[in-house]
């Protein structure tokens, strides 16, 4: 299971905040966090797209990551 939190540029924790990973999502609760449980065969990379629906008060972040690394620290939107 991975979990972790979609904060703003100021560390404020983005409340309803859409995370994809591959071709799964979720979204955030009001603390800024979401679960994902990860099924086997692990993958080693996602491809992460982070956004927030109907606002224009932050930017879309889109990457690839390590799966090891989707918890070692929250991930920030850019307030725009």
């Amino acid at each position: 299971k991975v979990c972790n939190r979609v904060v703003d540029s100021t560390g404020q924790p983005v409340l309803g905040a859409c995370v994809v990973l591959n071709r799964w999502h979720t979204h955030t609760d009001p603390a800024g966090f979401y679960h994902w449980s990860v099924e086997d065969p692990l993958p080693e990379q996602v491809t992460l797209r982070v956004y927030k629906r109907y606002s224009g008060d932050y930017e879309t972040l889109e990457t690839t990551v390590a799966l090891s690394q989707l918890e070692s620290e929250p991930i920030m939107l850019k307030n725009r």
